[in-house]
């Protein structure tokens, strides 16, 4: 029976992540999908041990988790699975109501963000699809990936990009997070699927052509590709101070007490 769940979203951006991920992990290690929004939950009540889940998760929790070291999905400019789409003048979306996916928290509170604090506008956010008389719409994962092709509405935002553009940072959207309480009693085990993982992204980010087939049917293997070369999946120096910045944007706002300090698992 299986003793420590590692929970993974199966959206094309985590596929290098799961290059050959499974056959690598030692048996005790039932790997679960599900969305970020669903992982985060999973993780907050114990149904999971670690996780890939959305980074202001740890903003809101970090006495709760540990991070593992150097992972992340991640992107410096432009990412392509996080987009804002929007009818009319961006300026003018103040009282309009805009629908927001329930699959991440992070895209959200990097949404409003940028509209609020970057753009100076304060739409009305209600939790949704592209319908209903809605101004916009938050689309990630495979879902905006289908979407850039038949958009909902002629205006689209690239978070990822819109946030680089204005602070010079990458953004960190998901980190791979430990419950505290299962580190003294799980560490030869988290030390096998660290290694596992480091492993896949190792072979994954080598072979993208074959990483790539897993992509939704609307997009060409090419297209595929190229969304795949704009994925980063470390947690290295800059990406930490572009999480700190972006704490920091959410304790200016209210959503956090503070910004957390980085605990990492010590392997």
């Amino acid at each position: 029976m299986a003793r420590f769940r590692l929970g993974l979203v199966r959206y094309l951006n985590t596929a290098a992540l799961r290059q050959d991920l499974a056959s690598n992990l030692p048996p005790e290690v039932e790997l679960l999908y599900a969305s970020p929004a669903e992982l985060a939950r999973g993780l907050l009540s114990g149904e999971l041990e670690a996780g890939l889940v959305p980074s202001v998760l740890y903003a809101r929790h970090p006495q709760k988790f540990l991070l593992l070291p150097d992972l992340s999905i991640s992107a410096s400019g432009r990412v392509g699975s996080v987009l804002f789409f929007y009818r009319g003048d961006l300026r003018e979306l103040s009282g309009k109501t805009v629908a927001l996916t329930p699959e991440s928290e992070t895209s959200v509170a990097l949404l409003r963000i940028l509209l609020e604090d970057f753009q100076g506008v304060r739409p009305r956010y209600v939790r949704g699809g592209p319908g209903g008389g809605a101004w916009g719409y938050l689309a990630i994962g495979d879902e905006a990936l289908r979407l850039r092709k038949s958009p909902p509405f002629p205006g689209v935002l690239d978070l990822a990009g819109i946030w680089m553009e204005r602070t010079g940072l990458p953004f960190v959207f998901a980190v791979l997070a430990l419950r505290r309480e299962v580190l003294a009693a799980e560490r030869g085990t988290l030390r096998e699927v660290a290694g596992a993982l480091y492993l896949s992204r190792a072979r994954g980010v080598a072979q993208l052509s074959e990483v790539a087939r897993e992509r939704p049917r609307e997009l060409s293997l090419e297209e595929a590709q190229a969304y795949l070369l704009g994925l980063e999946y470390d947690l290295s120096g800059v990406k930490q101070e572009a999480l700190r910045v972006f704490y920091q944007h959410l304790a200016r706002r209210g959503e956090i007490p503070s910004v957390p300090e980085f605990r990492f698992v010590d392997l």
